[in-house]
């Protein structure tokens, strides 16, 4: 019988790991910023490329940038969050490398925007203005192979945070793999979080461990679909189950979430598996007075593995976390460090 958890509580600290291949992508410097700095040339195609996604209407940002006119009266504090490191938001530690899906900008690209409010932050050239990108309404990756739909849920106005339990068995008619998965809320209002677990469907067949959280995806604010390497995946079974460790907390006015989560599937043979593996402590308790209270969990690997992601998760208690490689030959390795986790 597999074993799911039930919710992961308001003081869980877990890590989600996926492993298969480590991507880190290199950044090129743009070329040397032109003697006259204006929005249209030099401004814009920063803020087309690391803001706007989040800084437009109806997403996560308080603003929208995306164009001089919205832009002009945040310019200063624009130039502030930049300098400061913390826009565009990204909490790993520097030290470890640059990721693929590395946000920070370029210290040319940071030198610019501070030029650019230093001399009054002018407009420029209309004809300089490249095209602003275009974003897709609706699923990210195009309409997926197979739409699961959870039960609505009904989130009160008032109270404490929500879990409720949530639980579907995926209708298929054979075994699949999957390129790429898309969680989607729709009610991002009040959703906090959606963690799909899955039962074993195999993972005794591969030496995965009892007690072994099998969690196909995730969802939280600022989330992108899963979308695995060229010819990695995820297995799916028919009547697999799926148990969603949901939370959701209350706005003010009673709300309502009906998540959906989009499966595309791999043509031809999978090359290789990516797994997930949920490492963390659920319960823990801090001492009183505690200033620094650390919590570790570990998970052995009994094989070669690369990895692709990390998911670092806490709530308001949480300080930093490191994920630590211990190699065989006793040497240790931080992969990637959140020093101050916000």
């Amino acid at each position: 019988m597999t074993t799911f958890p039930r919710q992961i509580s308001r003081g869980a600290v877990f890590g989600l790991l996926a492993a298969s291949t480590l991507t880190i992508g290199g950044l090129v410097a743009p070329a040397a910023a032109q003697t006259e700095v204006t929005f249209t040339r030099d401004v814009a195609p920063i803020l087309y490329e690391n803001c706007v996604s989040c800084h437009r209407p109806g997403e996560l940002a308080p603003m929208a940038l995306r164009s001089y006119d919205e832009v002009r009266p945040w310019a200063r504090g624009i130039k502030d969050k930049v300098t400061s490191g913390e826009m565009p938001p990204w909490f790993a530690d520097a030290r470890h490398g640059f990721f693929k899906n590395d946000t920070r900008l370029l210290p040319d690209e940071i030198d610019t925007i501070a030029r650019w409010v230093d001399a009054g932050a002018p407009r420029g050239d209309q004809s300089d203005l490249p095209e602003p990108p275009t974003f897709i309404d609706g699923w990210q990756l195009g309409e997926p192979d197979l739409i699961v739909t959870l039960p609505e849920v009904n989130v009160p106005a008032e109270g404490e945070d929500y879990y409720p339990d949530l639980s579907h068995t995926l209708d298929l008619a054979e075994k699949r793999w999957i390129r790429a998965i898309e969680v989607r809320p729709s009610n991002r209002k009040v959703t906090h979080h959606s963690v799909i677990f899955t039962s074993s469907g195999g993972a005794q067949d591969r030496g995965i461990e009892s007690g072994f959280f099998d969690v196909l995806a995730v969802w939280s604010v600022g989330t992108n679909p899963h979308e695995f390497p060229e010819g990695m995946g995820r297995w799916v079974y028919p009547n697999q189950r799926w148990r969603v460790n949901a939370h959701y907390h209350p706005a003010g006015t009673p709300e309502t979430d009906s998540t959906q989560i989009g499966l595309y599937f791999g043509e031809g043979e999978m090359q290789k598996e990516v797994m997930a593996a949920l490492s963390g402590t659920m319960s823990f308790e801090i001492p009183a007075n505690a200033s620094n209270h650390e919590v570790r969990s570990s998970y052995i690997i009994d094989q070669d593995v690369s990895v692709i992601s990390f998911f670092p998760h806490m709530h308001v208690r949480g300080v930093d976390m490191d994920l630590i490689a211990n190699y065989p030959n006793g040497e240790r390795r931080s992969l990637i460090n959140v020093p101050k986790y916000d």
